[in-house]
């Protein structure tokens, strides 16, 4: 998959493409049945695939203060889109131009820079400015300029609609198993290890400490069951998030205590997949009682694995 942050970079000779458009925050069920329509259109024509996405949330122009937390990172979208067979992902930046671009003139940008045969959205895809463009203004472009629209219905699991909206919020609940369901993988949060309090190592459970990123959403505090990548290794888990009440601490982190591992992992890259909720934060009384729950912790991780 080759990707590209500006249309104008965009090779000219491209034709016949298929493209899915769509902010596509965290690459759920949904989102991955709209990429694969365009994938197989493009197949059936001869054409490329194209998933054009911008890589910042639009909110974050039109209004910073009601932008959401994203649910992956882009280096993590771009993985995902690219396990789908795409050929290109036009990730460019969402800025003020694009933000006042009425809906013709945003369609006249694509007719010039990609060449579409098939456009693939959601039912509920709205562009241009002040979101005035909406499904029926692509179909009627499309009749005057030679491209197919096709509209994806809405993907339902257990009678609950998908979408990045209800995703953010089963995470931030602390409702991992629900959320990866409507990912089709579990949430991850990815970062870099960092020097902690050493508490854990004291206590006989060192662990790795992963700053928040305040961008991404982030599981609710509580402790979970966790599959964490490092260093190209994988290894089940107990994650902490939250304050470390006990310790009076401040600062919201992530802490994660690697089963069957030894080592020194400061500085590295770490993926931790949140599998399942344990318990919720609490604060303890004595060093002992975190201690047993600790304890007690590790033994319903393990039923969990097992």
């Amino acid at each position: 998959m080759k990707i590209f942050t500006q249309l104008t970079d965009l090779p000219r000779q491209i034709t016949k493409t298929a493209v899915a458009l769509g902010t596509f925050d965290g690459i759920h069920i949904g989102h991955q049945k709209i990429i694969s329509t365009a994938v197989d259109l493009a197949k059936k024509s001869g054409g490329t695939s194209v998933v054009f996405t911008f890589s910042n949330h639009p909110l974050a122009a039109i209004d910073p203060h009601r932008c959401p937390p994203q649910i992956i990172t882009p280096a993590d979208k771009a993985k995902l889109i690219e396990n789908l067979n795409v050929d290109i992902l036009l990730s460019v930046p969402f800025t003020q131009d694009f933000l006042h671009l009425a809906p013709q003139e945003f369609i006249a940008v694509m007719l010039k820079h990609l060449r579409p045969s098939h456009l693939v959205i959601g039912p509920n895809y709205h562009f241009g400015y002040k979101g005035e463009g909406s499904p029926d203004t692509l179909k009627a472009a499309g009749a005057v300029s030679g491209f197919e629209v096709i509209v994806h219905p809405a993907v339902y699991l257990n009678n609950l609609v998908v979408s990045s909206t209800s995703i953010r919020q089963f995470i931030q609940q602390g409702k991992i198993a629900q959320a990866g369901l409507l990912l089709g993988r579990p949430p991850r949060i990815s970062g870099t290890v960092i020097a902690g309090d050493r508490r854990g190592r004291n206590l006989g459970y060192p662990t790795a400490n992963i700053a928040i990123d305040d961008k991404l959403v982030t599981p609710g505090n509580g402790v979970y069951a966790v599959r964490s990548q490092v260093a190209n290794k994988q290894y089940n888990g107990v994650a902490n998030v939250g304050y470390n009440p006990t310790f009076l601490g401040k600062s919201r982190r992530i802490e994660v205590y690697l089963l069957n591992f030894s080592g020194d992992l400061y500085g590295q890259t770490m993926d931790v997949d949140f599998l399942e909720k344990l318990r919720d934060e609490k604060k303890f009384a004595s060093i002992d009682e975190l201690t047993a729950q600790i304890a007690d912790d590790l033994v319903n991780a393990h039923k969990y694995y097992d």
